[in-house]
């Protein structure tokens, strides 16, 4: 039975452009072991026939351009390893803006009343409340199989002030306030979905990348609600597509919103807007 090293070897002699790094994290998931492990003990691990047979598997989905994360359903967001599948939008690090703009702000110790829009894996959600250990926060996905995976996560980090529900954000009826909603809305144009990368339009959910005819249908729909269940002073965070800042300035302001803040993501595109419903409100 061949060990770790000796696969990774030979598939780098086959491969040229196979990276090692991503081989090392498809033993992983097989074995179940860190990465760490694999890299500092290749030697030593080995696997059976029946492991050899998912490696393979593995690998020829990855050779036709599955991402990695889908293929070992993890992916790395803020403090925290999640677990995703085909069915969640996959974490991406801009989205980490909206933690860093929250925590700017609020004290971590504070109780606050958190909604997430769109929840997807409850990325967002589950890694606020981690921080926010006596908060409490909501996340909504249309989808059913997004709000198993929340869910899946969620237990994972035995977090228990998180609560996921299955609904259409526009069909949602209650009475409870949210200091605080955070969201990462389906912001791409209809028709320029064929355009993406080939590992986000083939292997994301559609729901999640679809934003309507011109990308900002999800911006009027929240931007509508939020008046309904935002608390006085509640704020809002938005995170929106390249070029779409003056069009979602403009929806907010419409709403009666105040714009704070427009954080810049790593590649110098306007990422996360955070904006209140009371103009005097001083952040």
């Amino acid at each position: 039975m061949p060990s770790a090293q000796s696969i990774i070897s030979d598939c780098l002699k086959k491969h040229k452009n196979i990276s090692i790094k991503d081989l090392r994290l498809i033993i992983g998931a097989i074995k179940n072991i860190s990465y760490e492990k694999i890299l500092f003990l290749a030697e030593k691990t080995i696997l059976n026939h029946e492991e050899m047979s998912i490696f393979f598997k593995m690998l020829n989905g990855y050779l036709e351009n599955t991402p990695i994360s889908k293929l070992i359903n993890k992916k790395q967001f803020w403090k925290h390893e999640f677990f995703v599948n085909f069915n969640v939008l996959d974490p991406r690090p801009e989205t980490e803006l909206i933690i860093e703009m929250i925590l700017k702000r609020f004290d971590p110790e504070s109780k606050i009343k958190f909604l997430d829009l769109g929840t997807g894996s409850g990325c967002v959600l589950l890694s606020l409340l981690a921080e926010f250990k006596n908060s409490v926060g909501t996340g909504l996905d249309i989808s059913q199989k997004a709000i198993d995976v929340a869910v899946y996560n969620k237990n994972r980090l035995n977090l228990e002030n998180a609560n996921f529900i299955n609904a259409d954000w526009n069909n949602i009826s209650s009475d409870q306030k949210f200091d605080v909603i955070v969201t990462n809305p389906p912001y791409v144009k209809t028709n320029d979905i064929n355009e993406l990368d080939e590992s986000v339009r083939n292997y994301d959910p559609r729901i999640s990348l679809d934003g309507g005819v011109d990308g900002l249908k999800a911006y009027r729909e929240i931007s509508n609600l939020a008046k309904k269940f935002l608390a006085p002073s509640g704020a809002i965070f938005f995170e929106i597509g390249c070029d779409q800042k003056k069009e979602v300035e403009q929806i907010l302001c419409d709403n009666g919103f105040k714009i704070h803040e427009i954080r810049k993501d790593y590649n110098g595109i306007e990422r996360v807007i955070f904006a209140t419903l009371d103009i005097c409100k001083d952040f």
